[in-house]
């Protein structure tokens, strides 16, 4: 299961000033991202939270793994990580060139590609970003007609709402 965690730092050799930027910090403490624990190792107790290293492209050895320092909790990780997703595929509303304007087409993809999910847009109750890897080497960064709740849920049910039944009994 995917896992949704404030991240204090995030350090490593390609983008880490972009991460967590400073105005992040000085209005929050925090960015806010959905990971996925599968890429997670060396995971260790820091303060309240923990501090571990994380693949961005599991599949590339070359790629030095990044440093981050979050508000989870081990026990939250290996529980997030012990948990089954709802399927081993995800589809999600893809917005076309990543413009919101455009509408969204439905593409799914294995929940194991997914590195993580970002928040940080001009409509983050709306929209946010999907990190993934297409084979070995390409990493798509694709704006997805979610928020990150909305994925969170169609990792973990399969679906964005929720539905009820009734049942009628004989009259």
């Amino acid at each position: 299961m995917y896992l949704l965690t404030q991240v204090t730092s995030w350090r490593d050799n390609r983008d880490s000033s972009q991460r967590v930027h400073p105005r992040d910090v000085w209005e929050l403490g925090y960015r806010e991202y959905l990971i996925n624990p599968n890429r997670i190792v060396d995971l260790k107790v820091y303060g309240n939270g923990s501090q571990f290293l994380f693949s961005d492209n599991h599949r590339d050895r070359r790629e030095s793994n990044s440093f981050l320092r979050t508000n989870s909790t081990v026990a939250e990780i290996i529980t997030a990580h012990d948990t089954e997703f709802a399927s081993n595929f995800i589809t999600l509303p893809f917005c076309p060139k990543n413009d919101p304007e455009r509408t969204p087409v439905d593409t799914t993809l294995d929940v194991g590609d997914i590195a993580y999910f970002d928040r940080y847009n001009d409509d983050p109750d709306n929209f946010c970003w999907v990190i993934y890897n297409a084979k070995a080497f390409k990493r798509i960064e694709q704006l997805v007609a979610y928020n990150i709740e909305q994925v969170e849920d169609v990792a973990e049910t399969g679906t964005t709402t929720t539905s009820t039944s009734t049942e009628e009994g004989e009259q």
